[in-house]
C-alpha cells in the first residue's frame, strides 16, 4: 500500500507579548526623611550635650558683649558730648574806670554754659567739680566751679549760669593796653576753658577729665553757634587752690571792685 504524504502546514509562530510600563505619581519623601532625620538626632541628643551647647552659646554672647562695649564706635560716642559757653556780662573791666588805673584788677564774669549729647545711648553732664577760667591773650582773669547739670541721650542743649571772678588780678600793661581798645570797639574776645569729666556714666570716680576750649565776646549771643573744641585731654582732676587762674571757690559776696592799698 502506498503512502502518500499529505503537507501539514507549519503552526504560527506564537505573539510575543510586549511589555507594559506604567508611570504613577511618587509622593517626595525628601521632607519625610528630613523630619525622620531630626528626629533620631533629637532623640539621639544626650541632656549633657545641650548643656554644652547652652555653655558655648552663652560665652559667645558674653564675647560680643564685649566687643561691642569696647568697640572703637561706642567711645566715639561716648566722646560726642558738646559744650557751648557765652558772656552775659561782665564786671571790673570798665575801660573808662577799671583798666585805666595801674593795679590789679577784679574781674567777674556771668557765663552761661550749654551741654548736649548726639548719642543715642549716652547723656552728658556737668559734673561736681567742673571749673571755668576765663583768659584773654593768654592771661589768667577769672575762675569758678560749674553747677551740676545733665542732659539726655540725644536731648536739647541745657543751659545754666556760672560766675566766674578774680580778686586782685594783675594784667601786664601792653595786655591791658589791648584790651581797653577792643573793649571799646565791641570786640574783645575771651577764651573759656572747661576741665570738664568725660564718662559713660555719672562715677566721677571713673573715667577722666578734659580741657574744652571756647572763645565768646561780651554780650555774644551768637557764641553758642560755635561749640567749644577739645584742648587738653587727660589732665588731672581740678583741686581748690587759691588765686585768680585756679579752681577757686566763690566766696559769699564777689570782691568790689575799687582802690586797692599798694
Amino acid at each position: 500500500m502506498a503512502i502518500i504524504g499529505v503537507p501539514v502546514p507549519a503552526p504560527a509562530p506564537a505573539e510575543q507579548a510586549l511589555p507594559v510600563y506604567c508611570a504613577s505619581a511618587q509622593p517626595d519623601t525628601a521632607e519625610q526623611i528630613g523630619r525622620r532625620q531630626l528626629r533620631i538626632e533629637e532623640e539621639d541628643l544626650e541632656p549633657e550635650e545641650v548643656t554644652v551647647y547652652i555653655v558655648v552659646f552663652f560665652f559667645i554672647l558674653v564675647f560680643a558683649l564685649l566687643i561691642w562695649k569696647v568697640s572703637p564706635w561706642d567711645e566715639e560716642e561716648k566722646n560726642s558730648t558738646t559744650y557751648y559757653a557765652k558772656i552775659d556780662t561782665v564786671a571790673g573791666l570798665d575801660p573808662e574806670k577799671d583798666l585805666l588805673r595801674p593795679g590789679p584788677v577784679d574781674p567777674e564774669f556771668n557765663l552761661t554754659l550749654g551741654v548736649a549729647s548726639r548719642s543715642a545711648r549716652f547723656g552728658a553732664c556737668f559734673l561736681a567739680g567742673t571749673a571755668v577760667a576765663v583768659s584773654y591773650r593768654t592771661v589768667p582773669l577769672a575762675a569758678g566751679v560749674v553747677p551740676k547739670l545733665c542732659v539726655d541721650p540725644k536731648g536739647s542743649a541745657k543751659e545754666g549760669s556760672v560766675v566766674a571772678w578774680g580778686s586782685r588780678v594783675p594784667v601786664p600793661r601792653m595786655v591791658r593796653d589791648v584790651l581797653v581798645a577792643d573793649l571799646q570797639r565791641g570786640a574783645a574776645e575771651f577764651d573759656v576753658a572747661l576741665t570738664v569729666h568725660k564718662s559713660s556714666d555719672s562715677d566721677p570716680s571713673s573715667g577722666w577729665w578734659d580741657v574744652v576750649s571756647c572763645k565768646a565776646k561780651v554780650g555774644d549771643a551768637a557764641a553758642f553757634a560755635t561749640p567749644c573744641s577739645l584742648y587738653r585731654s587727660n589732665v588731672p582732676e581740678p583741686v581748690d587752690q587759691p588765686g585768680y587762674a585756679g579752681f577757686v571757690q566763690r566766696p559769699e559776696a564777689p570782691p568790689e571792685s575799687g582802690d586797692h592799698d599798694e
